[in-house]
């Protein structure tokens, strides 16, 4: 008898390859590339000139530099001047300033510069040469409240951050009010972000897709064997029960005390090889063979020929078969 394939259990698993594969390229290591970056904790100290009193913040709002180094900085805060017409700090000959009683030279002072206009390397190296001790760069408007990292591999161990441009405003707008701003530069929280490189991307889909054909040609395969079993199986039934039909049409009798034609004591049952007794029922073969009933049944369901002769079930057509026997 045929196997009945499993109905859900293979399916399943084959469905279940191409996720497996995603999930193991995709995972950390596989492809993919570690990004850590340092948020920086940005603290301002100036004098509000309406109220007489110190102003003091701190806020985690600030993103160090790729290639700054990871450790703290302070100074007053100094710009572009207005006359250079630079707030992005591009021009090598930029003066900053700062406003403090003795100058640039008496105290660190760091420099506020807007992003754009030329590379984040060089407003770097231009605010280096002034003799910076840290660089701020403050994003732009249509950025809103969010930092970007930054690309200035090159400009030695000065510390570089940057500020979201409403955080750059508010410090801007302070300088140019001639208002000293102290600023304060502290390392924050060590972030480490997953990607997948762009090549793991494409060999990602690839394979996903691969692994799609590969299981969808196996479904199909598998179904199509299932409806092939199932129709076996409906037309091997559907022959049985013919089958039980046609042996039903075949006479039976009941031998009965002194009966004629059959010698009880030397015929037997080809099939159980035990003879033949009295109230034993017996089928009548076509080709004139006798057996019991409960022996040749199995056996015509399962072979469809008689035992002792290569006469097939199928020929027979009509009940009414005469015997060799008279049992009349």
């Amino acid at each position: 008898m045929a196997r009945r394939p499993e109905a859900g259990g293979e399916a399943r698993s084959a469905l279940a390859l191409p996720a497996l594969l995603a999930l193991a390229l995709c995972a950390p290591g596989a492809g993919g590339q570690a990004l850590e970056w340092y948020s920086a904790v940005v603290s301002l100290e100036y004098l509000d000139r309406q109220t007489n009193r110190t102003v003091c913040s701190v806020s985690e709002s600030g993103r160090f530099g790729d290639s700054s180094p990871k450790e703290g900085a302070l100074g007053l805060v100094g710009v572009p001047g207005a006359r250079d017409g630079d707030p992005e700090g591009c021009a090598p000959d930029t003066r900053f300033v700062v406003p403090a009683p003795g100058g640039r030279g008496a105290a660190p002072w760091v420099a506020l510069v807007a992003r754009g206009g030329c590379t984040f390397k060089d407003k770097v190296l231009v605010a280096a040469r002034r003799n910076a001790s840290a660089v701020v760069i403050y994003n732009q408007e249509r950025h809103g409240n969010i930092t970007a990292p930054l690309s200035h591999a090159g400009t030695g161990n000065i510390v570089v951050i940057m500020v979201s441009y409403s955080k750059g405003k508010e410090i801007l707008d302070l300088v140019q009010k001639e208002i000293q701003v102290k600023m304060t530069i502290g390392v924050g929280t060590r972030h480490v972000q997953e990607f997948i490189s762009g090549q793991s991307v494409v060999f990602v889909a690839i394979a996903f897709i691969t692994m799609m054909i590969i299981s969808l040609a196996w479904l199909i395969f598998y179904y199509i064997q299932r409806f092939l079993y199932t129709g076996s199986q409906f037309g091997s039934q559907s022959h049985r029960k013919e089958t039980k039909k046609v042996i039903g049409q075949l006479p039976l009798h009941t031998i009965k005390h002194g009966e004629k034609g059959i010698d009880v004591d030397a015929e037997s049952c080809a099939v159980c090889i035990e003879n033949f007794k009295v109230k034993d029922v017996i089928r009548i073969l076509p080709c004139k063979h006798i057996f019991h009933r409960t022996c040749i049944d199995p056996w015509l369901l399962d072979h469809h020929t008689c035992p002792m002769s290569s006469c097939l079930l199928k020929t027979v057509e009509r009940p009414l078969l005469q015997s060799p026997h008279n049992f009349l």
